[in-house]
């Protein structure tokens, strides 16, 4: 009895031990176990690429904007996102596997574009992309760009902070190029120029179609067109030898006319350039007794063409391009002198040649609405005078030794 309690016994612990080791393998198996290291860092890489991806998408609908490309160039906004969904792609693609890249493709794709289909589908939104002026410079036409289904739109031009213009004009997205649809809007400069634009006055024109609306800064060169500042000066061309009486070493055998016609430079600068201004330049040279020595024809300025009569070449070829780098004008004359590098009025051309001081007139005229009217002039100073020989001690000039002519800068004639 004992013996077989004692063996009894003994099995009961081996069962019991084998029963409670099989009980704990399958709690073992049902409880969840805990994941490899490197299976958690994917978990988190594809939770971090998912958020980095919703971030840019947000991010579309924002860049969408019209307006928003108007304000600074579209294309580094369009790479924002566009790397983000790069690096989105990446971390997703690393944590789910290659097999399932097809899929990823897909839905990063549809991601990307329906901001940009929906916004292009359902916004109205405008924006004036670009100003060009017109061959002959009398209008300015307006590139808009967006979505809008007005068939007209409200424009105004504001000039030192008042407006100067306001009319309703039609309008459509009637065209389109690589870029998408866009409208355009021609505004005759005429209607509304009220003075040159410049740092502290600007033009602003804004337009308005449908529930939109675009602001846009006129280019202040096109817009400069009132002469306020005006130069002349002269250069003398002297002969020697048998350019000149037998009695003088040198003489003054013509001048070279130049004019400047501009925007206001400071100090005694030549006027800025102003290639599509218009105006009227009238030059006369004239001698202290009130003789004329010079009348040039007039000369008119239409859109940096500057034209005049040229009396079959006694005064140039009769045209010259102005404005476009500079203001200077050279008035030319029928004599070539290459040390001038001009063409001169030679002096037996003039109305009058005694000797004495001489006043160089240039004056320019506008119409409305570049000016009101009144002149602007400028007028420079020259002595022309015999120097040399031996008239103080010889005053009857009964032995007169050889004499020079000079053409020289003054202050004034009186």
């Amino acid at each position: 009895m004992s013996g077989g309690g004692l063996l009894e016994k003994a099995m009961g612990q081996q069962m019991s031990s084998e029963g409670e080791s099989m009980v704990n393998e399958v709690v073992a198996e049902a409880l969840p176990q805990p994941l490899p290291s490197s299976k958690l860092e994917i978990s988190i890489s594809v939770k971090i690429g998912a958020a980095v991806g919703l971030i840019a998408f947000l991010l579309m609908w924002f860049l969408d904007s019209y307006a928003l490309q108007d304000i600074v160039d579209p294309i580094p906004f369009g790479l924002i996102p566009l790397a983000m969904f790069g690096g989105s792609f990446y971390m997703v693609w690393s944590g789910l596997g290659k097999q399932k890249t097809v899929v990823l493709v897909v839905c990063y794709l549809l991601m990307a574009g329906v901001p940009y289909i929906a916004g292009m589908t359902f916004s109205e939104s405008i924006t004036i992309s670009e100003s060009e002026l017109s061959d002959d410079s009398s209008e300015i036409t307006l590139t808009i760009r967006g979505l809008s289904p007005a068939s007209n739109a409200d424009v105004s031009i504001s000039y030192d902070g008042s407006i100067v213009y306001e009319e309703t004009v039609a309008f459509s997205m009637d065209r389109s190029d690589g870029i998408g649809d866009y409208g355009e809007i021609s505004l005759q400069v005429s209607d509304w120029y009220s003075g040159n634009s410049d740092s502290s006055k600007d033009y602003t024109v804004t337009v308005s179609a449908g529930s939109s609306e675009s602001s846009f800064l006129l280019q202040s060169l096109h817009l400069q067109r009132t002469v306020n500042d005006v130069k002349s000066a002269t250069a003398a061309s002297i002969g020697t030898g048998a350019d000149c009486d037998s009695s003088k070493d040198s003489c003054v055998i013509g001048v070279a006319l130049t004019a400047w016609a501009g925007l206001d430079a400071l100090g005694s600068n030549p006027p800025g350039g102003m290639p599509f201004a218009d105006y009227t330049l009238d030059a006369t040279l004239t001698h202290e007794s009130g003789a004329v020595a010079i009348s040039y024809p007039t000369v008119t300025v239409v859109n940096g063409l500057a034209e005049w009569d040229s009396a079959n070449g006694q005064y140039g070829g009769g045209s010259a391009i102005v404005g476009a780098e500079g203001s200077q004008l050279p008035l030319e004359g029928s004599v070539d002198d290459f040390d001038l590098n001009t063409r001169y009025v030679p002096i037996e051309d003039w109305g009058t040649d005694d000797y004495g001081c001489y006043e160089f007139t240039v004056t320019v005229t506008q119409s409305s609405p570049w000016s009101d009217g009144s002149e602007i002039s400028y007028t420079s100073f020259y002595d022309y005078e015999e120097q040399g020989g031996d008239q103080e001690n010889d005053p009857n000039n009964t032995n007169p030794q050889d004499t020079e002519e000079a053409w020289t800068v003054t202050t004034n004639c009186s």
